[in-house]
Formats: structure tokens, C-alpha cells, sequence
């Protein structure tokens, strides 16, 4: 009996010893997943399958920065509150080498989870590591360097331009760059403010003209002021060089006319702001037009500083009225841009590609907002390719066509040269000429992304190198025919100055053929041909200042043509600009315009 209690015992020891074991086991792992603020950086093993939690406790009113380096497979990382709510999501285009880094703002105390998962696509790993670090970061968004710091910083940026920028000499010789850059430097000083050096080193990138160029604050001080009562409030339209309220806000009426902003005229201060949007060339129309965008409040921070209010003379009828506007943070002042008046008819279409046939003016209206859409043989480019097809079989009997490209800020090669087969009479190619100052990735040391990846794409586009220079592999610039159900009748082509890029690219191959009537305004992107493709980043190391830009210099496949100076952007054959009456009942000048066009024509 003794023997068989005994063994009773022990029986039942056994399954709570390995419930204990495994308990044990479950413990240290997830404390192995607890993350400690202002720790050394974790290493972690993570496989395609695997989706991991850690866990962090982050503290009311502080500041954080999350970094997550990727060695061997592209993760995905999302921050979570309690209750599972996605309150941060980073994936960077930076494939499974290199950093995703956030930062966040604590609002409320709580236990936040980070999770990690691999990037669901054919082209990751099976397997790799990351590591992983979060602290606490400083709330001060006053940033003093001396002198020499500045300093090493513009030369930086210098050696960076000059060996990285194929498009630097583009428009200028290099006497002429030579010269903003050292009118630009020798303006640094001892009393040098962060914003001040950010303007210098902005005047030498505005200069060169791309439209792909762009020098960004750091994210952990964008973040910080964006929190910040110091931006301007209220959106902007600017119609015809006067500037306009575009909401109704504190008693000033949308499509007031603004007459001066702090004591400076409205003309200057647009002047002003204007130069913060690079585009191609000696192009204007396009840095006007994009102070009417969520840009313009940062837009105005960069021009004047920090402001706690803004003190605004306006004209609305016939009467002028004096008006002290708070500043307010950028959510908020988003959240005004969403309320704009002309929102009805800047939203007016909102898919990538969008087609219709008007039976009563007996036209097609094919609308490309975008040629963001893949390259050949990926799902969205095929899906973009059977759309095509399938309105361009249906216009074969059809008399009238416009296609309105308005707002396309550009996209894959691809997708430009796809719609160009449908629309062109020729055999195209992209361009005539392309190339760039390197195949392997200058400054490494600076360089944001995988310098092994990237260096490999570069080695397979640019394989032909001559006279200082290395030019494009042939495969990559195929020559395109027109399709098959290519539409051989005369159409219309709707351009603004939002057009930029491949979608400009594509503007100047029809304006090259003389096939359409093109209405509307001036394109960002130039019609001779523009810098771009490949995407560099660079974070300058005192400043930390982020500078991007296109590194493939190309001649676009056009012909000479009188009125397209170089330096300028793909020019209308008839210029049409909403006026205010238009702007006011959010009427679509352009479009009405060329409904009027297709009438006449159908008339004679």
C-alpha cells in the first residue's frame, strides 16, 4: 500500500514538474523579449514564418526613438498600444540590409508591444536577424552646431553633389555651381543658425534644378515640431500671382485675397515660400502651384522660423480687414486642409487610372493620376496593361479622346512607355541617352540604404563606361512600338504643373509627335529630358540633415522644338488656368475648356 501511494505520489509530480518546466521556459523567453529603454542594442533570429512581440513600457510625455536593424531579411515593424491598436508602422524600401527607424511621442502611459514580421514577398529571405534598440530621446527642438560643424557638413554635401549628381552641370555650367557653392559657404558663421544652414545648403540644391531633388529635417525634429503651435493655418490658393484663403477660418472668408503676411506682401512672400518646391530646370509655374499644397505650412517655417501667430491683411469684396491668426500644429493644420474649399475639386478623381465615355459630347475621358503602377510583369501592371487594352479597344471607332494626366507627379518607366505605345505613331524608347557618375555608391559612410543591394542593381543598369561616365545596359531602354489597338486619331492632353517625373517624360513624347492638342499649364518635369530613376539618401553627420536625389542623368526620345526652351517644362499648345470665379464654384476650367474644344471640332 505504502509502494502504491508512493507511486501515486510521483505520478502526479511528474506532469507538474514539466507544467513547471514549461512555464519556466515560456517566462524567459518572453523576458527575453522585454525591451529596456536606453539598453544596448538586442540581437534576435527571425525566419519567414515567425512573427515576434517584445514588449516595452514607455512613460507619458517622452520622446522615443526606435531602431531596427535589418541583417539578411526585410522585416515589417509595428507599434502597438494595450489594446492592439497600430499606432506606428515602418517598412523602408531599403530591402533586408539596413535601418527602419521611427520615433514616437508618447501620449499615454501604457505597455506597448513592438512586433516584427517579415516582409511578405517572394523576394525575401527564409531566414535572418535584426537588431533592436529604443531610447529616449530629447523634447528640444533648439539645435546649435558651431562653426565647424556647419562647415564640415557643406563640404560633405559638396563632395557628395559633385560625385554623385550626374544632373549638377545640367542647366549651369560648372563655373556657375562653383560659385553658389562658395557664395553659399562663405555666408557660414559663428552666429549661424541650424535653419539658416539649412537655407544655404538649399539655395545651392534649388539652384541645380530637379524636380527629384530634396533636403529634409531630420525625422526626430520633424517630429517634434510638428507637435509645435508655430505653423501657419489656413490653406492657400494661388491663382494668377495673388494669393487666396482656400477655408472659411476666423472670419476670413475662402477666396479672400491675402494681401500681406506679417507686414510682407503677399508677391513676396510667395516669392518666398516658392523656392522650398525644386523642380526641373528654370521651371516657376510648378513652384507656385505647390504652395497650394499641405507642404505650405513647413514651406513657410523654412522662409520665417518658428511664429506664434501670423498677421494677415486680407480683401474680400471691396473691403480690407486686418486679422491675427494663432499658429497651430501641423495635425491641425492638416486637418483645416482636409476642410479647403477646393477640396470637392481637387478630389474629383481619385483612382490611379480612371476612364469614361461621355455619349452626349461623343468623347473618352482617360484620366492617369498616376504611373506609380509597377514595372512589366508584377500584378498591378498587369492589371494596369488589361485596363489599357481594354479602353483603347473601345475607343477604335471612337472620334474623340482626352487624356488627362493633371496631378500625376510621375512612376515607373514601364507605365509611361505602356501609354505611350497607345497614343504614339512611332517607335519610342524612354530615352536617348542615360548614365551616371558611378557604379558604386559614393560616401558609403553617409549613405542611407544597402550599399551591397544597391551596388548590385547599379552594376546590372550601368555597364558601359566611357569618358568618365557609365551608361545604361541597352535592356533597359527597349524600343516600344506603337500597340496594336494604338489609337491613330488626333486627342487632347490635360497637363498642369503637378506633372512631373515619368509622367512630364511621357508629356514631352506626345508633345514630340504632334499628335494632341495639349491644355492646361507648364509641367514641373522638363521636356528635353530630367535627372532621375535611381533615388540616393544621404544624412548629412553634424546636421543631420536628409539629402535625396536622382542620380541617372537622361535626354528624353523628343524632337527640337521652338517653343520648348531648355530649362523649361513640357509647354501647352493652349494655356488654361482656373481663374477665381472657377475656383470659387469649383468649376473644372481645363476640362469644361476641353469639352468646348471637342464640340467645335465635332461641329465644323
Amino acid at each position: 500500500m505504502k509502494k502504491a501511494n508512493n507511486y501515486k505520489s510521483y505520478k502526479y509530480k511528474i506532469p507538474l514538474l514539466i507544467t513547471s518546466l514549461i512555464l519556466l521556459f515560456c517566462s524567459c523567453k518572453n523576458n527575453n523579449n522585454i525591451i529596456s529603454i536606453d539598453a544596448p542594442s538586442q540581437e534576435f533570429n527571425i525566419s519567414n514564418k515567425d512573427s515576434i512581440t517584445h514588449d516595452l513600457k514607455l512613460i507619458k510625455d517622452k520622446f522615443y526613438s526606435f531602431t531596427i536593424y535589418q541583417k539578411g531579411i526585410d522585416v515589417v515593424v509595428y507599434l502597438m498600444n494595450s489594446k492592439n491598436e497600430i499606432l506606428q508602422e515602418k517598412d523602408s524600401p531599403n530591402g533586408s540590409y539596413g535601418s527602419e527607424q521611427f520615433y514616437f511621442y508618447c501620449e499615454n502611459q501604457d505597455e506597448y508591444k513592438l512586433l516584427i514580421k517579415p516582409l511578405n514577398e517572394n523576394k525575401n529571405t527564409l531566414k535572418g536577424k535584426y537588431t533592436l534598440a529604443v531610447s529616449e530621446v530629447s523634447k528640444d527642438t533648439k539645435i546649435t552646431l558651431d562653426k565647424s560643424d556647419y562647415l564640415k557638413d557643406f563640404n560633405t554635401f559638396k563632395a557628395i553633389f559633385e560625385k554623385a549628381n550626374s544632373g549638377l552641370y545640367r542647366y549651369y555650367s560648372k563655373q556657375e555651381v562653383d560659385s553658389v557653392f562658395s557664395v553659399n559657404k562663405n555666408k557660414i558663421n559663428n552666429k549661424t543658425t541650424y535653419q539658416e544652414f539649412y537655407n544655404l545648403v538649399w539655395n545651392v540644391i534649388d539652384y541645380t534644378g530637379s524636380c527629384h531633388n530634396n533636403l529634409r529635417l531630420p525625422k526626430y525634429l520633424k517630429t517634434l515640431l510638428y507637435r509645435k503651435d508655430i505653423f501657419f493655418p489656413i490653406p492657400i490658393k494661388y491663382i494668377d500671382g495673388k494669393l487666396y484663403s482656400n477655408i472659411n477660418y476666423n472670419n476670413i472668408p475662402a477666396g479672400a485675397e491675402i494681401l500681406s503676411v506679417n507686414g510682407i506682401k503677399a508677391t513676396d512672400f510667395s516669392n518666398q515660400i516658392s523656392k522650398y518646391r525644386s523642380t526641373d530646370g528654370i521651371n516657376q509655374t510648378s513652384k507656385y502651384n505647390f504652395i497650394q499644397t499641405n507642404w505650405a505650412p513647413l514651406y513657410i517655417y523654412h522662409a520665417y522660423g518658428e511664429k506664434n501667430e501670423f498677421n494677415i491683411i486680407y480683401k474680400y469684396n471691396t473691403e480690407t480687414t486686418s486679422v491675427v491668426l494663432k499658429s497651430i500644429n501641423f495635425n491641425n493644420y492638416l486637418k483645416n486642409y482636409n476642410k479647403r474649399h477646393s477640396k470637392v475639386y481637387d478630389t474629383k478623381v481619385n483612382d490611379a487610372y480612371q476612364y469614361r465615355y461621355i455619349d452626349s459630347l461623343h468623347v473618352g475621358v482617360l484620366s492617369i493620376k498616376s504611373f506609380d503602377l509597377g514595372e512589366k510583369g508584377n500584378e498591378s501592371f498587369k492589371k494596369y496593361e488589361s485596363f489599357l487594352d481594354s479602353v483603347f479597344i473601345s475607343l477604335k471607332d471612337k472620334k474623340n479622346l482626352i487624356v488627362d494626366i493633371r496631378g500625376n507627379g510621375g512612376g515607373s518607366g514601364d507605365a509611361l512607355m505602356l501609354l505611350t505605345s497607345y497614343l504614339s505613331n512611332r517607335s519610342v524608347k524612354e530615352n536617348i541617352g542615360a548614365y551616371t557618375l558611378f557604379n558604386k555608391i559614393p560616401f558609403p559612410e553617409f549613405y542611407i540604404g544597402s550599399v551591397q543591394n544597391n551596388e548590385k542593381i547599379l552594376n546590372d543598369y550601368v555597364d558601359d563606361f566611357k569618358n568618365g561616365k557609365y551608361y545604361q545596359n541597352s535592356k533597359f531602354n527597349p524600343l516600344w512600338k506603337p500597340n496594336k489597338n494604338n489609337y491613330k486619331k488626333h486627342f487632347i492632353l490635360l497637363i498642369d504643373p503637378f506633372v512631373a517625373s515619368a509622367a512630364s517624360h511621357f508629356a514631352a513624347h506626345i508633345k514630340s509627335d504632334k499628335r494632341a492638342t495639349i491644355i492646361g499649364e507648364e509641367t514641373g518635369g522638363a521636356y528635353y529630358g530630367h535627372t532621375g530613376h535611381f533615388p540616393v539618401l544621404y544624412i548629412l553627420p553634424n546636421s543631420k540633415l536628409e539629402l535625396s536625389f536622382s542620380v541617372v542623368n537622361l535626354e528624353q526620345d523628343v524632337i527640337k522644338i521652338a517653343e520648348e526652351k531648355f530649362g523649361n517644362g513640357v509647354m501647352p499648345d493652349i494655356e488654361i488656368v482656373q481663374n477665381h470665379e472657377d475656383f470659387m464654384e469649383n468649376k473644372d476650367t481645363q476640362l469644361n475648356f476641353a469639352f468646348d474644344f471637342v464640340k467645335k471640332k465635332t461641329q465644323k
